[in-house]
């Protein structure tokens, strides 16, 4: 009986340092994951600044445009 209680107790040992290894595994690519995370938001966060600006630009560009259309047409009409 003692020898059974004995190996009762190392299989569960045993099972409790697996489940401390898959834990501290899983903890670690939780890890990875969230610095993942952080990266990608930052990246989002630039392209979104990047799209702010770009439209931004657009808008002058458009508006410098459309006044230079204007004043050809007023041109072409003389």
């Amino acid at each position: 009986m003692e020898q059974r209680q004995g190996q009762s107790l190392q299989r569960t040992e045993e099972a409790m340092r697996r489940l401390g290894a898959a834990i501290d595994r899983l903890e670690s690519a939780s890890a990875r994951v969230g610095a993942g995370d952080l990266l990608l938001a930052g990246e989002l966060r630039g392209a979104r600044e990047d799209y702010a600006r770009l439209e931004e630009t657009t808008r002058v560009v458009s508006t410098r445009l459309d006044a230079a259309i204007d004043r050809l047409r007023d041109l072409l009409e003389e």
